[in-house]
């Protein structure tokens, strides 16, 4: 069957990198692992220095299937170029999408992409999130062709630099679905609705993680200190949701709204607690934004927070207004209702103790497989 459509297949928000002792890197090579749920012949990278201050170049980028942990089949090693050539620079604020690049892979078959980049490079342009299903390396030196990566100059890596969605040509019932939010959205449950579809054996949807750690609906952070967590939401989701072929976005956020604010914080005061009506009218912002995009819209709940239960109880009042508007608003096309998925049975205001992080805030790995297996297949689906 030939392939005729593009599709993101895969994507990560561009953002701004935590605070780190080092500024810079150089001669460099990194790798991340993804995972397709659907089958293609060729796929196209997209890298962003939307928030960077400094050009940036990428000298070489590879892809090619998986053989084995962190190695990769040689055999099926390919170019990535942009616009015919090996390398590539961006200016501060630019994208870029690289040219397409053939290579043939299943649903299932992991997909290993590699950047090289030769030159002083500065450390703050991508995104850092984790999950079970995250795998990405770096090694010092050029191994954007090799097959595994030397185990003196191996390292676990956190960010993805530089480096935010992957493309595949495909299927044309193929379409992507965005999961949009901030760290709850950053961790597994996106990837675990991914490999709820490949088990299922749906073959003509995609899910691309669009999930910023303490990200906020109405306000962003102006210090460095907290500027990792991302441009407000009403600001990115346009930009953020615009993935190739994404036809609906599933959206979860607004409790970092509710739970930064504090008495004497001089980085988020109290006076930046939103009312209910601010966090709502937030919302509205996101679906209508999403409608111009022809996109269909899907909120889920607010999961439990004991935080919301500090000082008067007004945050606990704001998160449970925000759910039942979202709960009985005609404006979306669905609701999935994670705050009932992962709530203790005998105390509502309480995350499950299976399904509890610890931290009383982010889901467990258990949490996040129940939170994609509670998605209405139909939301999915249809």
């Amino acid at each position: 069957m030939a392939h005729t459509k593009w599709v993101c297949g895969w994507s990560t928000p561009s953002t701004i990198l935590p605070q780190h002792v080092c500024e810079y890197f150089k001669d460099m090579t990194f790798r991340y692992e993804i995972f397709p749920t659907v089958d293609g012949s060729a796929l196209r990278i997209h890298l962003s220095n939307l928030h960077g201050h400094e050009p940036m170049t990428v000298n070489e980028a590879t892809a090619a299937l998986q053989d084995g942990p962190m190695c990769i089949d040689t055999d099926t090693l390919c170019p990535i170029t942009f616009g015919g050539s090996a390398s590539v620079t961006l200016q501060p604020g630019e994208e870029i999408i690289s040219d397409p690049a053939e290579i043939k892979f299943s649903a299932g078959q992991t997909i290993s992409i590699s950047t090289y980049f030769a030159g002083l490079t500065e450390y703050y342009c991508g995104h850092s999130n984790n999950s079970k299903y995250l795998k990405k390396y770096m090694s010092h030196g050029n191994y954007a062709a090799a097959q595994t990566f030397p185990w003196e100059t191996y390292g676990d890596l956190t960010a993805y630099l530089y480096f935010c969605a992957v493309d595949f040509l495909t299927d044309e019932s193929v379409s992507a679905i965005v999961a949009y939010g901030d760290s709850i959205t950053s961790q597994p449950w996106p990837d675990c609705l991914a490999h709820r579809l490949f088990d299922l054996g749906i073959r003509n949807r995609t899910v691309c993680r669009e999930g910023i750690g303490g990200n906020r609906v109405l306000r962003d952070y102006t210090h460095r200190i907290k500027k990792h967590w991302g441009v407000r939401g009403v600001e990115r989701f346009a930009h953020d949701i615009d993935r190739t072929g994404a036809d609906r976005v599933i959206i979860l956020h607004g409790i970092n709204d509710i739970i930064h604010p504090g008495i004497n914080n001089p980085l988020c005061p109290m006076s930046e607690l939103p009312t209910p009506e601010e966090l709502i009218e937030g919302y509205k912002t996101y679906i209508r934004i999403a409608r111009e995009q022809g996109k269909k819209v899907y909120m889920a709940t607010l999961l439990p927070c004991p935080r919301c239960m500090a000082d008067d109880g007004i945050r606990e009042q704001i998160r449970c207004a925000a759910n039942d508007w979202i709960r009985s608003t005609d404006l979306l096309d669905g609701v999935v209702d994670f705050e009932a998925a992962v709530w203790d049975p005998g105390d509502h205001k309480q995350m499950f103790a299976e399904y509890d992080s610890g931290d009383h805030l982010h889901p467990s790995f258990a949490g996040a497989q129940h939170m994609a297996e509670s998605v209405p297949l139909e939301f999915i689906t249809e």
